[in-house]
């Protein structure tokens, strides 16, 4: 098995932490979706160091043909997936496993675009995965 088949495994996994965290949210069980959520982050910041930085890093068609659709779909699938992880980090930082949820609602309003801009980053990965290995 290849590393970019385990990545989109463990990134399909993210996304179902991602919805059974959201599912929680709507019970109200809010330090339980916070978890998932951390959880979600901490293997996406691993997934990025291990696999998709030094990935996009040494793709040479980048430095070679910027222009190649390759190129544009990985820089922008990098750029959407670099602004989600930020802000996932800074959401999940703000929380520090607190059961109040008085720190969270300070970040409440980075939740929406995040989640946008990471299922953005999904599709154009696994976009960018279909093209380079098929499926």
């Amino acid at each position: 098995m290849q590393i970019g088949q385990v990545n989109l495994g463990l990134q399909i996994g993210i996304l179902m932490l991602i919805l059974i965290a959201f599912v929680l949210k709507t019970r109200r069980k809010y330090f339980i979706h916070g978890a998932l959520m951390l959880v979600g982050v901490i293997l996406n910041v691993v997934s990025f160091l291990l696999v998709m930085g030094p990935s996009l890093l040494s793709f040479e068609i980048i430095r070679t043909q910027p222009l190649h659709d390759i190129s544009l779909i990985t820089l922008t699938h990098g750029i959407i997936g670099g602004l989600a992880l930020i802000l996932g980090v800074i959401i999940v930082a703000s929380w520090h496993l607190q059961s109040s949820t008085k720190n969270c609602m300070k970040t409440k309003r980075l939740m929406k675009p995040t989640i946008v801009l990471w299922t953005i980053a999904l599709v154009l990965g696994i976009l960018l995965y279909t093209v380079l290995y098929g499926l």
